[in-house]
């Protein structure tokens, strides 16, 4: 597995078709009064049905080191290292170093770029039109990118997983922004 973006939509709020499909057919269908769709109705509507069963996949709302670790390790274009006992630095191969913060319950993704002008109005402008990562200045006036990922509730590594590579994904586009 890459951090490679090509895995993301060029737009985030890109919808693929068979998804178009389901929220159709299920709108349609719930418009009707019909009661919840099995998988095998789903099938029928455009949706694929997962062969996996639930007791293939961990669940998990606390994140450990071993874990993490595990998750990291599986991106073949990364190199990282501990920094401290929670945070570790993650450099992709294009260069781009960011900082990943490890709590019990969260993680925090951030990546910064010291030394490059940005004004508030064009932070503001980023932060209007992009979700999933938030931009700001830092007290040295060097703009950052981050995200935070809450794991209350549960998530699976593969969930922690498309989290990382959408943030990646961002952080990309971001640093094309910061040379128009």
């Amino acid at each position: 597995m890459t951090f490679d973006d090509k895995t993301l939509p060029a737009s985030p709020t890109h919808v693929p078709p068979g998804r178009k499909t389901l929220r159709l057919g299920l709108a349609l269908v719930l418009l009707a009064g019909a009661p919840l769709l099995s998988p095998t109705a789903l099938a029928a509507v455009g949706e694929p049905v997962s062969s996996a069963s639930p007791q293939q996949v961990e669940v998990f709302d606390v994140m450990t080191t071993t874990r993490l670790e595990r998750i990291l390790r599986s991106f073949t274009d990364v190199k990282w290292r501990e920094l401290d006992n929670n945070t570790y630095l993650i450099e992709l191969t294009d260069g781009l170093k960011m900082r990943l913060v490890k709590r019990d319950k969260s993680l925090l993704l951030a990546a910064v770029w010291g030394g490059q002008p940005m004004t508030l109005n064009r932070i503001n402008e980023w932060n209007r039109v992009k979700r999933f990562a938030k931009a700001y200045l830092d007290n040295d006036n060097d703009p950052v990118l981050e995200s935070d990922y809450e794991l209350t509730g549960g998530v699976t590594e593969q969930n922690v997983k498309e989290w990382m590579k959408t943030f990646v994904y961002f952080a990309k586009e971001f640093r094309k922004y910061l040379q128009e």
